[in-house]
């Protein structure tokens, strides 16, 4: 089995750029206030043709790209093709509520976000490999902190915390009896958390002593898939899925190291481990499909968070819960007795009641999205934007609001796969 050398001409440079690209915007992600907690924010965008339907996707197959939301879906590529995609995306965000200075509220970056191959390895067998984020944590704050012992006395205190945890995952699915998908998503998550703080000295305000805390995550994670599909009548098409995730425990190595002002070790404890726990989740969709040109999505998708019993000063981890629904036009056009899909046009509304739960609020996060896409008929190549708006957040309790603007972009480029140097049928 080999590949056209053409594409790998071309996606082997690309490969290098993006992740080169990738080391370097690590450091500039978006401050978010609430990633303190936990792992960090749980990244739930793909990054792919969905992220202009609010993500939405867990019933949707489609036979030129990568669709990550149901590892059963990549059973729907086309035969004798290979495709890769890559995903950038850039983020505004302007907080709100008390905590904010109204004179520095805005942050903004640009990162990459997703690297995928997939294939079509056989007749009903479909097969990708991938790295994408699972989670990402980034703050920084100023503010008093009460000193145990004393009568009510404080000191200045600063923090900051960056990092998170990627995945690198190799799904697979099968098809039957042409109309069910069954698909296995096997994932290695890795990553760091780093968080600093440091205490001024009442008394001495040249005095400092820094915190240095860093945990570094491991583990196995798998997500199954399965999808339902047919024809209603002559002009519907249908499609139903759902996704199973067992809970899983992470690994994690802790270390603290405490420095002065003069970044003279103070103090370090022996490195110890411990575990981080990830729920059972589930979610099921469906999509419906009229002459091939309008599609209508829905997803549910629930995490038992609840069921883990996390909880620190004042904040518990909850259950967590997204709807989502979408909508796309196809432009399909007639080329040489076949078709051939030249654009499409999105958009969708998303509702997250996150696992978050801070001084009693639930940390909510909801918005809309609209999206196009090129599919160049003499090149290999395609090219999906989407803009998504949403609010996360409360400024009730003096917590933080965030209303942020995000723009993604995915490449794609498809070729021929070749297998002993001859098409497969």
């Amino acid at each position: 089995m080999r590949l056209n050398p053409n594409a790998m001409r071309i996606l082997l440079p690309i490969f290098i750029v993006f992740v080169l690209f990738a080391k370097t915007a690590e450091a500039q992600t978006n401050n978010s206030p609430y990633s303190i907690i936990g792992i960090g924010d749980i990244e739930d965008s793909y990054f792919n043709r969905t992220s202009g339907m609010a993500n939405t996707g867990i019933g949707y197959r489609n036979s030129h790209s990568l669709i990550n939301n149901n590892p059963a879906s990549f059973s729907a590529l086309d035969n004798q093709f290979f495709t890769g995609e890559i995903g950038v995306r850039g983020k505004l965000i302007t907080y709100y509520g008390s905590p904010i200075d109204p004179t520095n509220n805005v942050s903004s970056d640009i990162t990459f976000r997703r690297f995928v191959l997939g294939i079509k390895a056989a007749k009903h067998w479909g097969t990708s490999i991938g790295l994408v984020p699972f989670s990402s944590e980034n703050y920084e704050f100023t503010a008093p902190q009460l000193i145990l012992g004393t009568n009510g006395e404080t000191t200045n205190s600063y923090a900051e915390g960056f990092g998170g945890i990627n995945r690198v995952y190799w799904a697979n699915s099968y098809e039957f009896f042409n109309h069910l998908s069954i698909g296995v998503d096997a994932s290695y998550l890795f990553g760091s958390i780093n968080s600093k703080t440091i205490l001024q000295n009442p008394g001495l305000p040249s005095t400092y002593v820094s915190t240095n805390r860093n945990s570094a995550y491991t583990g196995l994670y798998f997500n199954y898939g399965l999808q339902y599909f047919g024809k209603i009548n002559k002009k519907w098409n249908f499609s139903v899925g759902g996704t199973f995730s067992n809970k899983t425990t992470l690994n994690s190595d802790n270390s603290i190291i405490i420095l002065n002002i003069d970044s003279i070790q103070i103090n370090q404890t022996p490195t110890n481990q411990s575990t981080f726990m990830l729920p059972v989740s589930y979610g099921v969709g469906f999509a419906l499909t009229k002459n091939k040109k309008y599609t209508f999505l829905a997803d549910y998708k629930y995490q038992d968070w609840s069921a883990l019993h996390y909880s620190g000063f004042n904040y518990s981890l909850q259950s967590s819960e997204r709807i989502s629904v979408g909508f796309e036009i196809s432009k399909i056009k007639n080329v040489y007795n076949a078709s051939f899909e030249s654009s499409f046009f999105q958009a969708g509304l998303y509702y997250n009641n996150s696992y978050l739960n801070v001084r009693g609020q639930s940390i909510r996060d909801f918005g809309g999205t609209i999206g196009m896409g090129i599919n160049s008929r003499r090149t290999p190549f395609a090219y999906n934007f989407s803009l998504q708006y949403g609010v996360k957040g409360t400024e009730i309790n003096s917590l933080i609001q965030e209303r942020y603007f995000a723009l993604t972009f995915v490449f794609s480029y498809r070729e021929v796969w070749y297998t002993k140097g001859r098409k497969y049928e």
